[in-house]
């Protein structure tokens, strides 16, 4: 999307203070929005430049109504939820809440207050096709994102709607995330600063993913703000699977520092978040290509900026 086509246009963003929020906005204010960031963390909030913070708890219905009813925003790009599969076996309920009925609220304040605004539901490659049942289900998070992709999509069938779903592989990059590359980047950049800390245990390094530079996202969800068809789900993948023993070795190549790993078993154990590939699995992999997609960000770029900005947090006299 051309630059001038986003002034005079309001963007909300939820999960604005986040690891994509945070991208998606310097990404938007960049382009020239008025972009309005969304996020429960009122200090953060106040700390992202060049936007206009809304403190809102998505599970508060009167609260989300009231952020729609006063910005009345001309898109919306949905980013907030719960996102930890491991968390969520603990808190299944609150899985729910967040990103079931966070989701339901924030769609019905749409639809009663800006009802032709234009809006990007992000989903999760963890999510499911219902029709494969139950069993298929690794876990509460992928089911609690299952059911808000699906209620997105049955609000646009239902009330019409502009809403496009995108499901995105494993997202890395620079700046606050609870990925594995970053854990590992903090992890050695601690090694090269001399600290003490507990031994890194890849749990399991054969296991296969997508990854894609957070930054390539976010710029996708700005053509399917612009240009992506309402109802249709868009995968956003770099099309390239690298297993998690790759990445470490290539993230240890960057450093000169002896950094202990525990590589854990010698045999291949592969979850059910590897073997998951969102609602339309592989189907539709081009269609970001045909709106102008390409990927700017490659693996080795992602990773070196990742080592930079660890560096850069850990021991800033190293970077």
């Amino acid at each position: 999307m051309a630059a001038e086509s986003w002034i005079n246009k309001k963007l909300l963003i939820t999960g604005a203070s986040g690891f994509t929020g945070l991208h998606a906005c310097a990404y938007f204010v960049r382009q020239g929005c008025t972009v309005v960031a969304a996020g429960r963390d009122k200090a953060k909030l106040a700390s992202i430049q060049g936007v206009n913070p809304a403190e809102c708890h998505l599970e508060d219905r009167e609260q989300v109504n009231e952020m729609i009813k006063g910005h009345l925003p001309d898109y919306i790009l949905h980013l907030a939820g719960k996102n930890s599969a491991s968390e969520s076996w603990k808190h299944p309920a609150s899985y729910m809440e967040s990103n079931v009925m966070g989701t339901i609220y924030l769609l019905e304040a749409v639809r009663q207050h800006c009802p032709d605004s234009r809006m990007v539901m992000v989903g999760s490659r963890l999510s499911v096709d219902p029709a494969k049942g139950t069993a298929a289900v690794p876990h509460p998070y992928s089911l609690s994102k299952t059911f808000a992709s699906w209620t997105a999509a049955a609000w646009h069938n239902m009330y019409n709607q502009h809403i496009v779903l995108a499901e995105p592989s494993n997202l890395i990059g620079p700046g606050e995330s609870a990925g594995f590359c970053t854990l590992l980047a903090r992890y050695i950049a601690g090694c090269e600063a001399g600290l003490e800390l507990p031994l890194f245990r890849i749990s399991s390094r054969f296991e296969s993913r997508d990854f894609l530079d957070v930054r390539d996202a976010v710029a996708a969800y700005g053509l399917l703000l612009s240009r992506g068809t309402s109802g249709m789900t868009y995968p956003i993948g770099s099309g390239e699977q690298h297993t998690l023993g790759e990445l470490a070795k290539r993230l240890l190549q960057e450093t000169q520092a002896a950094v202990p790993i525990d590589w854990g078993p010698e045999s291949a154990s592969l979850s059910l978040d590897s073997l998951n590939k969102g609602t339309g699995g592989d189907q539709g992999a081009g269609l970001l290509k045909s709106l102008g997609w390409n990927r700017l960000y490659t693996l080795e770029r992602s990773l070196a900026d990742i080592m930079v900005d660890a560096r850069t947090k850990v021991h800033p006299s190293l970077s």
